[in-house]
């Protein structure tokens, strides 16, 4: 979020070259404390709040100074001093992740530098605030609106190389990268390259040239990708950029391992393992890790390999990033599969599917918050606009009964507008639920058991490679594709609106059981009232209704013993009873070996605002019964 925090204070200090002004904490309290309240004592005020914000997180009385800024200014008509007193209180916001309140200061810097007519630097500074701040925001599209309205004014105005400012090419490259439009990218971030060229700024170049390494690497040119990444790290020896470096030494790893100079690799790659170890930044010694455990797997070097993959898996005491905790699973599931260990590339796949689940609910909940927001907003400033607009018309209206009569007129439809919004957004929200639930099942269901084939594909191939062919596996492979088959059946069966029918779901039981029931040699009958055919089940309960009597018939057929079976469905006051009773040997409900089957039934029955019952004796058979409302 703080990427380009340096904006905020870059130009709050073009000016601190005031020979007057101290610049340690204690001679700025002094010089506050015993000179004239006048420009000069402005300026003063600045820095020394920023230390408060900074180096004291003094916030209260950083406000407080800030508040006097803007006092005096007014008082002696500085306009540069209101400018100071939002783009302080802007960095404060900013600093304790208040970001709307960041964001609206930003935009009283811009209204204080045109109110004030102050110059284009401050003009494009203002300008290249708001986009951070829209930037934090997670406001991408106005974000680069801003920065491009800024670069407008540099390119157009400035040409004095140190009012120059490189973050607004940046953010508009980020912007394109983010669409996958790296050439696009790559021309932006090669502006702000010439920007920091101009000005001399070593720092400035070597991110930029990393940048550019970046983008070039995603357009598969891997040979200019290299050049500019070796360019980047010379610059960033020069400015002893540690962090930077540590980037810059894994991708030149990185770049060399597919090159396939392997000892040019493990040179870069262990000399960053010492500057990530003295920094102790977690992330950036997972990243080495799995790259020099890469390195020695492609070697062969399977003992090497193992002891860096295993470190980077090690690295998550506090790391919880699942994308990040996915890939280090993908990669030792892929490392055991190559030496043999199965049950361990087993154990690290499954983990890489609960990694990228959770990655995936993540996302998925992000996305629908989004898009909720979005249209709430709407809504209100569609009503705020009807509102002010009829409040508008009212204001000419001067006889008192038209007055009351358009009053009530106005008072109806915002009512009836309400309403309609509200079923609106009902309607929505229910619609956004739905797709969210069918992406989550194709996920779910189908997304675990297709990673399971795949890997198992390649065990596979490792096998008939060593000549050590097990069989078992393509009879997994063989189930799981029966699996993927039936639920992707499944879901279709339930997203199609002519299934809607409660007949539809009668035949799909019928479909599903009697040939199972028949392998069984057990009698069984169906007892369906007549009145259910002229019922719909919505589509949202009709997929888990069918899955908790699928698995309720499956239990019976592996577990019960039974010789006969009944599957029973009638409706009593507004609500579905389904029921499937047989005579087999019965159990108890409450032992602990049937209490995850019990629970998943239950959970399915509650989130379609239904429950289940299960009675059942040894010895005395059991009954599944299922309620729903219609």
């Amino acid at each position: 979020m703080k990427r380009y925090l340096f904006l905020l204070i870059y130009f709050t200090f073009i000016f601190a070259s005031v020979a007057q002004v101290p610049k340690t904490y204690d001679s700025l309290d002094t010089f506050l404390k015993t000179k004239p309240k006048d420009t000069l004592y402005i300026w003063a005020m600045r820095p020394f709040t920023l230390k408060l914000i900074y180096e004291k997180a003094d916030y209260k009385k950083a406000d407080s100074v800030t508040n006097q800024v803007k006092i005096l200014s007014e008082k002696i008509g500085y306009g540069r001093g209101i400018y100071f007193h939002y783009l302080l209180k802007a960095i404060i916001a900013t600093d304790k992740s208040e970001y709307p309140v960041a964001l609206e200061n930003f935009k009283k810097c811009f209204e204080s530098v045109e109110k004030y007519k102050l110059n284009y630097a401050l003009r494009v500074a203002s300008l290249n605030n708001i986009s951070l701040g829209y930037d934090n925001l997670g406001n991408m599209e106005e974000a680069v609106k801003y920065a491009l309205k800024a670069i407008e004014i540099q390119e157009k105005y400035i040409t004095n190389p140190k009012f120059l400012d490189s973050g607004s090419y940046q953010t508009v490259s980020d912007f394109f990268k983010s669409k996958g439009k790296y050439k696009e990218a790559l021309a932006y971030t090669q502006k702000s390259m010439e920007v920091a060229q101009k000005k001399e700024n070593v720092k400035e170049m070597a991110i930029s040239e990393n940048k550019i390494g970046n983008l070039y690497d995603l357009l598969e040119n891997k040979a200019e990708a290299m050049k500019h990444y070796k360019i980047g790290y010379e610059y960033a020896l020069k400015e002893n950029y540690q962090l930077l470096k540590t980037d810059l030494l894994s991708n030149l790893g990185r770049m060399e391992i597919q090159f396939k100079n392997y000892s040019a690799a493990e040179k870069y790659l262990l000399e960053n393992e010492k500057i990530c170890t003295e920094l102790e930044n977690e992330q950036a010694q997972q990243t080495n890790c799995l790259a020099l455990g890469k390195l020695y797997q492609t070697q062969k070097k399977y003992d090497l390999a193992k002891k860096y993959f295993l470190k980077a898996n090690s690295l998550f005491k506090t790391n919880t990033d699942h994308k990040i905790r996915q890939e280090v699973s993908e990669f030792l599931a892929e490392f055991y599969a190559e030496t043999n260990d199965f049950k361990n590339a087993y154990q690290f796949l499954s983990e890489a599917n609960i990694s990228r689940d959770s990655v995936f609910k993540i996302e998925s909940y992000e996305r629908s918050q989004e898009l909720l927001t979005k249209y709430e907003t709407e809504k209100k400033e569609a009503q705020i606009k009807l509102l002010n607009e009829e409040t508008k018309n009212a204001n000419f209206q001067r006889n008192a009964f038209l007055s009351g009569g358009i009053l009530a007129v106005l008072l109806a439809v915002l009512a009836v507008f309400s309403i309609s919004n509200r079923n609106k957004l009902k309607r929505f929200e229910e619609n956004q639920k739905l797709r969210n639930r069918i992406s989550a099942d194709l996920h779910d269901e189908i997304g675990s058991t297709l990673s399971s084939i795949s890997i198992l594909s390649e065990l596979v191939a490792f096998q008939q490679k060593k000549g050590d062919f097990k069989p078992e596996i393509m009879q997994q492979i063989s189930n799981d594709s029966r699996q993927v088959i039936e639920k992707m059946d499944d879901i279709i069966w339930t997203i199609n609106p002519e299934n809607d029918a409660f007949t539809n779901l009668e035949t799909r039981l019928k479909t599903f059981a009697i040939p199972l029931f028949e392998s069984k040699d057990i009698d069984f009958r169906f007892d369906f009232s007549p009145e259910l055919e002229n019922h719909k089940i919505d589509m949202s309960k009709r997929r888990d209704i069918y899955l908790i009597m699928k698995e309720a018939i499956n239990n019976l057929i592996k577990y019960s013993e039974a010789k006969n079976a009944l599957i029973s469905g009638r409706i009593e006051d507004k609500s579905l009873i389904m029921s499937i009773k047989d005579d087999g040997k019965g159990f108890d409900p409450t032992a602990e070996n049937q209490r995850n089957g019990l629970k998943n039934m239950k959970k399915r029955a509650e989130k379609i605002g239904g429950r289940v019952e299960i009675n059942s004796k040894i010895g005395e058979g059991a009954e599944v019964k299922m309620e729903v409302q219609f």
